[in-house]
């Protein structure tokens, strides 16, 4: 028996798990190891899609399913096979339409399992996928083959200013579908149920994890559903003030080992 198990860690990646080079930590991965040694299982929790955490994944010790795109997918690691996925509706599709009428400046991404799409190219987007290193199609809404239900996440990228009223145009639609800012450039769309809250809860399920012995680190908007329903909710010392305010525990920032703070912590209170 180890001193971890039955637990569950869930991890955000940008700003929480990686550091501002997008570069994981040795004493991270070190606390990592003996956090999963000892019984515990670690998931990724990220809004990012699978192929975009490929290069990270084999320096992690992920045993337990991973949540991609908010919570839309859900990946077991060992068999590397998805678990579960919920997708958007033909209104994604319109709402990006309309959005791309009224702020024709404004990014474009659609991210499904394992591909992505560009609808609007901007100077923000061609830089976001630079930094994700996966490929992508440009192509027009309309042309994408695959159906809607199969669209994991639609994102829409500009610079602060200019998210802020696209924000307010979609904002009505919060009845349909879960909207949230990962940074303050990203906001992104996906269906009601694809956030980080129920893909966590999801995984916990699947691999039998009480709910009181689940634990999430984050650091953004999109983080808080888990932080607010985990047993014990991080926050690094980076994180925005909204997460901070909620979080039970603050660790230190990204750009120092916030993962190893966590460990830290549970090691010391278990």
């Amino acid at each position: 028996m180890g001193k971890f198990d039955g637990i569950l860690l869930a991890s955000d990646m940008d700003g929480t798990l990686l550091n501002d080079q997008r570069e994981i930590g040795s004493a991270t991965i070190e606390a990592l190891n003996y956090f999963t040694q000892n019984g515990g299982r670690f998931a990724l929790a990220t809004g990012r899609t699978r192929p975009a955490t490929a290069a990270y994944r084999p320096l992690l010790p992920c045993n337990a399913p991973g949540v991609y795109l908010n919570g839309a997918i859900i990946c077991d690691e060992s068999s590397e096979k998805m678990v579960y996925m919920e997708g958007l509706d033909d209104r994604a599709k319109a709402l990006a339409h309309e959005v791309m009428k009224a702020f024709p400046h404004i990014g474009i991404e659609v991210f499904l399992l394992d591909h992505s799409y560009v609808c609007n190219m901007n100077d923000i987007t061609r830089e976001h996928f630079i930094n994700l290193d996966i490929p992508y199609a440009e192509i027009a809404l309309d042309d994408i083959p695959e159906p809607c239900e199969q669209w994991g996440k639609i994102n829409f990228t500009g610079t602060p200013e200019e998210m802020e009223p696209v924000r307010a145009f979609v904002d009505p639609m919060k009845e349909y579908f879960n909207l949230t800012f990962s940074t303050p450039i990203f906001y992104e769309m996906t269906c009601k149920g694809g956030h980080k809250g129920d893909g966590v809860r999801r995984v916990a399920e699947y691999i039998g994890i009480k709910p009181e012995l689940v634990c999430a680190i984050g650091d953004s908007q999109n983080d808080l559903p888990m932080l607010k329903s985990a047993g014990i909710g991080f926050a690094p010392a980076n994180a925005r003030d909204y997460v901070l305010e909620i979080a039970d525990v603050v660790v230190p920032d990204n750009n120092h080992d916030a993962l190893k703070g966590a460990v830290e912590y549970l090691d010391s209170k278990f």
